[in-house]
């Protein structure tokens, strides 16, 4: 009745968490673990031999945590004198950088970097902490007897190589600290210019700082923290460009939509490359362009927000300008209109679809942010002297 108990309480933690739960008696069921879980020879942690020794001398009063050289985790404790295993687990995630360095510093070359990130992926990501949470609360319930376990990491499975790097190779840490200072303060100085090129060079500079310092993996939570640090310094660089509070709103709420829930670390840090592109992109154009800054803020705003339902009282009120004022601007500067600019940009945009795309002419007049397609249709013959169709006929190579 009791192991009917024990049982069930494991294949329930297996289906809540999503994480390996087993009960190792023998060294075939130690090797059908190892075989199971185990990718390289390095992971002394999923030897039978390893797994059995420690069976027969471990501490029945302890959890040990036993960690690989690859970061990978479990938790090993005994219950009635069976042994039990929690994991495998890997408490931090690690970028395609990271696994680079972890295969050199063991000097692993018949491991592919590819292979190893998805073997690392096939198991869940909890921090040790909640590891041991829910091996304390299998043990309160299937211990009548439970009254704590001392915690334990043994320090033999792991890789000394990470340490003795950290000691051997940060001795210049002042230096490393200037460096990165240095980094942050050229990154900002190309950010302010509108040189992606250069700015981007820089942000990977500042990121391999980071890891240089650190130990190798990361986690969610501290990638996004990172991310939103890079937003901040990119929004004090944008204003110090002249790029209005609104378009820096706009930037910088698209990064923090997209790195909020996502559950992708790579592309965490891929949408931290786009928003320096984009704050880069909107800087430029507003250095380029030979116009006022209202009419700058306002052409940036029209070519990248024409998507949105856009009026003359929204435009305006978005720039804190009066009415009056911006069509005085732009007659004076552009020799137009808003209204009219804007129409222009959404043919425009409309032209591009028609020539690269298939989708319907209903589907391109909602890209456009026009959301009649009659209207579309006679907006489109207007600027451009034949209807969409007939355009799509004359520049789309796809269409016979």
């Amino acid at each position: 009745m009791k192991n009917e108990l024990t049982d069930n309480n494991l294949q329930l933690i297996r289906e809540l968490y999503n994480i390996g739960f087993y009960r190792i008696n023998t060294k075939e069921e130690a090797a059908k673990f190892g075989k199971k879980n185990m990718i390289h020879r390095v992971q002394l942690i999923f030897s039978a031999d390893a797994i059995m020794t420690m069976k027969d001398n471990m501490d029945a009063n302890t959890i040990y945590v036993l960690t690989d050289v690859f970061n990978i985790s479990m938790l090993v404790f005994l219950l009635d004198d069976e042994l039990y295993i929690l994991g495998p687990f890997t408490p931090l995630l690690h970028t395609k950088q990271d696994a680079l360095r972890v295969l050199e510093q063991n000097n692993i070359k018949d491991l592919n970097v590819n292979i190893y990130l998805r073997y690392r992926n096939l198991f869940p990501t909890i921090s040790e902490d909640m590891a041991v949470h829910i091996a304390t609360s299998f043990l309160k319930t299937n211990d009548p007897e439970y009254s704590g376990r001392r915690i334990k990491k043994p320090s033999f499975f792991e890789d000394e190589s990470q340490f003795l790097f950290f000691e051997e190779d940060r001795e210049n840490f002042v230096n490393l600290l200037q460096l990165r200072y240095d980094n942050e303060k050229s990154f900002f100085n190309c950010v302010t210019k509108g040189d992606s090129e250069a700015a981007l060079n820089y942000l990977s500079k500042m990121q391999q700082d980071v890891s240089y310092i650190k130990r190798i993996g990361s986690t969610l939570e501290n990638e996004r923290i990172g991310c939103a640090i890079t937003r901040t310094t990119l929004r004090i660089a944008a204003l110090k460009a002249g790029l209005p509070v609104y378009v820096i709103d706009k930037i910088s709420s698209k990064n923090t939509k997209l790195t909020i829930k996502e559950t992708d670390i790579e592309k965490i840090l891929d949408h931290k490359k786009e928003m320096v592109k984009d704050f880069c992109e909107a800087i430029m154009q507003l250095n380029t362009n030979k116009h006022s800054a209202v009419i700058n803020n306002a052409i940036y705003y029209l070519e990248n927000y024409y998507q949105d339902d856009i009026t003359l009282d929204l435009l305006t009120a978005t720039m804190s300008i009066s009415k009056s004022y911006l069509l005085t601007l732009f007659k004076k500067e552009l020799n137009t209109t808003p209204g009219k600019y804007l129409r222009k940009v959404r043919v425009t945009k409309a032209c591009q679809l028609l020539e690269s795309s298939q989708k319907s002419i209903q589907q391109i007049s909602e890209s456009v942010g026009i959301a009649d397609s009659n209207y579309f249709v006679k907006l489109f013959k207007k600027e451009m002297d034949m209807t969409p169709s007939q355009y799509r006929k004359k520049h789309n190579s796809t269409v016979g």
